[in-house]
């Protein structure tokens, strides 16, 4: 397996969200499972997506789906820990693009790991992979602010 390094333009990066790691995430050794961690991962990317007000089952029975996880792990975390989870969009294409989330140390702003989540659009009905329709576009798509 390639040792790929996840680097990030911290200008990506537009929503926040901060998560204590429970009793039940830990192993023997007193630090987060990587399953937990996985788990705090997909709880990050659903409150980003409920935050831009996507569903994760529209109406038309489509939802956005993860088929690919790119983990890089920096620091081991122990219960009761809180986290800063930072997400970002990089650039979309017709059909999905990558989330982009930064796990640090609420109070020392250490980086703990890093993620990169491959999404498409699925739609369920059809059992094949759709386009992005152009409200997710549009309520995904990094915007520029203007001083």
């Amino acid at each position: 397996m390639s040792n790929q390094k996840l680097e990030f333009d911290d200008g990506l990066f537009v929503f926040e969200t901060v998560m204590r790691v429970r009793n039940t995430e830990i192993d023997g050794a007193q630090h987060v499972t990587l399953e937990a961690l996985t788990a705090l991962l997909c709880e990050a990317r659903l409150r980003f997506l409920y935050a831009k007000g996507i569903q994760e089952v529209n109406a038309d029975h489509q939802g956005l789906i993860v088929d690919e996880l790119h983990l890089s792990i920096g620091s081991r975390v122990r219960a009761r820990e809180e986290l800063l989870f930072e997400v970002g969009v990089e650039p979309l294409y017709d059909n999905g693009g990558n989330l982009l989330i930064k796990i640090t140390r609420m109070h020392t702003g250490e980086v703990v790991a890093k993620a990169r989540q491959h999404f498409v659009n699925y739609d369920f009905r059809l059992n094949k992979v759709t386009g992005l329709d152009s409200t997710i576009k549009e309520a995904l798509y990094p915007h520029l602010f203007r001083l």
